[in-house]
């Protein structure tokens, strides 16, 4: 046979740009190194084959000589050495041909190479080989660049050693590549042992060390293997796409990695992501009895992995998910990702039953807790969702607990409306008892669920009140907040009633009635209010709230009413009898004046007849008393309460009942109204 040219058979720039290896990949030029020098160690069939990894890093060689952290500069060169069969005429005659199916059978590509010149800029080779032809022992070596031809200064001589083996230095690091790659050894170390853990856990890895050229530190990958990995505890099996998949369970101690699965194809890892994010109940590692902190890595093999490896070996032909193929309308379960990771999780559930289980079940008891002691809304999801509990994600608490919670209790809701939709189809249930067992149900759900959003509502109230309260005091800035911050809490600023949700006010602090409205504008100028037409006025009452007269009045009243609120500041001092902005209770009653003096509308544009003598007219001024205040309302002959903490008035020229109400007696009267619905929650009411 005649020695062959030294040359390629394809356009090796355009192979190299049409070659896809992420920068964040900056190690896959090394493991496809490594994965020749073991194909090489197999082809020899030994017993004691050996792979020896040298670092080269940027800088002065005296300057890292006398460095005590070496490992903090960047690498330049690897070199990988190994005691292979070496780059015999058949494999050289492989290395020149492009997507060479040499070695198919084990999962090659044949674009290894050029893998590493996506990240390299040469590379340099010196190998050891017999040639079979003259039974001769010779030296092969060239310098492989992104070129021309790309095979420089090839020359081929006598060997005087009967040794074989492979000498590759990946040579002149590029900068994207360089800048993504773990700089020390036991970091690339262990990112090997990764790579490579299925030749580990099947016991066909050659021994592996690396060292870094400058100084001669070692580490070895073998006892890094033994002693921060252990071997598979448990392994388990699954079958999809008529294919059968294989799962290899490891305790890693070394916990900065986190639980990770691995998908791997050819023996070597090809894509990897958090275990955690699918069963989060492992949390962020796992503590053993001796106080040592473990990582779950799983590793899942299988030939139809191994069959469905792209040709860069950094991914998988099949589509993540049935979303990303183009036949999912025609194909239910087409070959993807999601499904293998959905079936190994299964599998992964099973394994760690009896850990999860008690994780799930202290987590439970826990969350449990809470929704008995403060979030009794809940309580229906104790019932009828217990394992949706138990799989919430793990250390919850406070409101990051409550939404998720909602999440549950609003997906509850859906399945009882829709139960309730086919109970009332009665034309898809065609059996009595099936009926009546629906019914049955659905009654139970229903009820459970309404008293679930009562308890909501009562929650929502006691926090409302809580608000308040802590509202009333000062800020971090020993100041006491604005009447638009107390405002807000009632009812949203700048708005109506058409643009408010019930669960957004909270008028019941003041008076369960006002609930009940048919209109309200909130810091609304009468010239913007709705019900008034052909007012001027730019005076913005904090609350203007119009009733029909079946809305509001108790009994028989067949007029209209209107009803005014005012909030003043907390601790406010500057009343003053003579200065209507200044004055609470001139301001109430201007603002009455300027509505009996204007034409008003329904929703629908009827106009309503304001009668000056029989349309009752309510006004609410809520504030802290002081000397300043309590003068002008004695001035006007307002009646104080028997508790002593407001006021009240009967202005007969308006019709209108006036009523002065401080922040203390707002705060009490509303927690004894609601006193009785806390204690039957079991709510604390202080």
């Amino acid at each position: 046979m005649e020695e062959i040219l030294p040359e390629l058979h394809t356009n090796i720039s355009g192979k190299i740009r049409n070659t896809k290896l992420p920068k964040t990949k900056s190690l896959w030029p090394l493991f496809e190194t490594i994965s020749n020098s073991i194909h090489a160690i197999q082809d020899k069939d030994i017993a004691n084959g050996k792979i020896s990894i040298n670092i080269s890093r940027q800088g002065n060689d005296e300057l890292l000589a006398e460095s005590e952290k070496v490992d903090i500069y960047p690498i330049t060169d690897i070199e990988v050495i190994d005691n292979g069969i070496g780059l015999n005429i058949e494999n050289f005659k492989s290395f020149l041909t492009a997507e060479s199916e040499h070695k198919i059978e084990r999962g090659a590509k044949g674009i290894g190479r050029f893998v590493c010149l996506k990240a390299f800029k040469s590379l340099i080779f010196k190998s050891s080989f017999k040639n079979e032809l003259t039974n001769e022992n010779q030296i092969r070596e060239f310098t492989f660049k992104p070129i021309d031809k790309g095979i420089f200064e090839h020359k081929v001589n006598l060997s005087s050693s009967v040794k074989t083996g492979t000498s590759v230095t990946l040579k002149n690091f590029i900068a994207d590549y360089q800048d993504t790659c773990p700089k020390t050894l036991y970091d690339i170390g262990e990112k090997i042992i990764d790579h490579f853990l299925v030749y580990y856990l099947n016991q066909k890895a050659p021994r592996i060390d690396i060292t870094e050229k400058i100084n001669g530190t070692k580490i070895d990958l073998n006892s890094i293997f033994n002693t921060s990995f252990k071997a598979a505890i448990k392994a388990s099996k699954f079958e999809l796409y008529g294919n059968e998949f294989q799962i290899h369970l490891l305790r890693l101690y070394d916990v900065k990695k986190g639980h990770r699965i691995h998908y791997c194809g050819n023996d070597r890892v090809v894509r990897e992501e958090k275990l955690v994010k699918y069963i989060p109940d492992l949390g962020n590692s796992i503590m053993e009895e001796a106080n040592i902190y473990f990582t779950y890595q799983v590793y899942i093999t299988s030939k139809f992995l191994d069959d469905n490896v792209d040709n860069e070996r950094t991914d998988f032909d099949f589509p993540d998910n049935l979303e990303d193929t183009d036949l999912q309308n025609l194909v239910n379960d087409l070959p993807n990702l999601d499904r293998i990771r959905q079936k190994a999780i299964l599998s992964l559930e099973d394994i760690l039953k009896e850990y999860l289980g008690n994780v799930r079940e202290q987590k439970y008891e826990k969350y449990s807790q809470h929704i008995i002691a403060d979030a009794p809304q809940y309580k229906t999801l104790l019932k009828y969702k217990p394992e949706v509990v138990r799989n919430m994600n793990p250390n919850l608490s406070g409101n990051r607990l409550n939404i998720e919670l909602y999440k549950v209790q609003s997906d509850l809701e859906i399945e009882i409306k829709e139960l309730g939709e086919k109970i009332l189809n009665t034309n898809s249930v065609n059996d009595l008892d099936e009926y009546k067992m629906l019914y049955d149900d659905f009654i139970e759900k229903f009820n459970d669920i309404g008293k679930a959003n009562l308890a909501k509502y009562i929650v929502h109230r006691k926090s409302v009140i809580e608000l308040l309260d802590k509202f009333l005091g000062v800020d971090d800035n020993d100041e006491f907040l604005t009447e638009d911050t107390i405002h807000k809490i009632f009812f949203p600023l700048k708005s109506e009633s058409d643009e408010i949700t019930f669960e957004q006010q909270n008028l019941w602090l003041i008076d369960e009635r006002l609930s009940y409205h048919s209109y309200l504008s909130s810091d609304k100028s009468f010239k913007e209010t709705k019900i008034l037409t052909g007012s001027e006025s730019l005076d913005r009452p904090d609350l203007l709230i119009f009733n029909e007269s079946f809305a509001f009045v108790n009994d028989e009243a067949p007029h209209n009413s209107f009803v005014i609120v005012e909030f003043k500041r907390p601790e406010r001092k500057d009343y003053h009898t003579r200065n209507k902005k200044k004055n609470p209770i001139d301001q109430v009653i201007s603002y009455i004046g300027t509505i009996r003096d204007n034409t008003a509308t329904d929703r629908k544009g009827k106009i309503i007849q304001v009668d000056k003598d029989r349309t009752p007219f309510y006004a609410y001024v809520i504030c802290d008393f002081n000397n300043n205040l309590t003068n002008i309302l004695d001035e006007r002959n307002y009646t104080q309460t028997p508790d002593g903490q407001g006021y009240f008035y009967f202005h007969s020229k308006y019709n209108a009942y006036i009523e002065v109400i401080s922040y203390a007696k707002l705060l009490k009267d509303a927690k004894a109204r609601n006193r009785l619905l806390f204690d039957k929650l079991g709510l604390p009411s202080h």
